[in-house]
């Protein structure tokens, strides 16, 4: 197996873990900033990794997957400046996104039968549906945490137009 898809793997899934514990851990204290930088850093090498992998060529070298290398390289740069600026609530939004978006999407579909994460985690023998339905979930979780406040709003809303009130 080529070391860059050696480095990919072990990055990501340690990116996977890593950024579970960042999302449920208390924020803001020194370890939280340490861990973060290391996510942040696991996360790039990720990406940059992703981008010498080329299993399967779609548009020269480079498959529709490829698209979350510039998504994670944006990703890590808004959670910095943000970070920076103190701007913690915009901080959170580009973090979850970036974890949605740059790690968890492109998991659930490298789990797709044929791939070779299908091979590591044994869902090779599995069809299309089943894995097309965790990728929705995951897509459906993700869209919901990026997301969560507007749609809390919907719900308030609609929870008020049907006369019941918010407790």
């Amino acid at each position: 197996m080529p070391f860059a898809i050696q480095l990919h793997m072990v990055t990501a899934l340690m990116c996977l873990f890593l950024g579970a514990y960042m999302f449920w851990g208390k924020k803001g204290n020194r370890t939280h900033k340490i861990l973060g930088w290391c996510w942040m850093i696991l996360m790039l090498i990720t990406a940059t990794s992703a981008a010498f992998i080329h299993g399967f060529k779609l548009i020269g070298p480079f498959s529709p997957i490829h698209i979350f290398v510039p998504i994670t390289f944006w990703g890590v740069y808004e959670g910095v400046v943000y970070a920076r600026r103190k701007n913690i609530k915009a901080h959170r939004g580009a973090m979850r996104s970036m974890y949605w978006a740059a790690l968890c999407i492109p998991f659930a579909f490298a789990l797709m039968p044929g791939r070779l994460l299908s091979h590591f985690f044994g869902t090779v023998e599995l069809e299309w549906i089943p894995m097309s339905l965790v990728a929705l979930i995951v897509l459906s979780v993700g869209a919901y945490y990026r997301w969560e406040r507007m749609w809390q709003g919907l719900f308030d809303a609609t929870l008020e137009r049907v006369g019941l009130q918010k407790r």
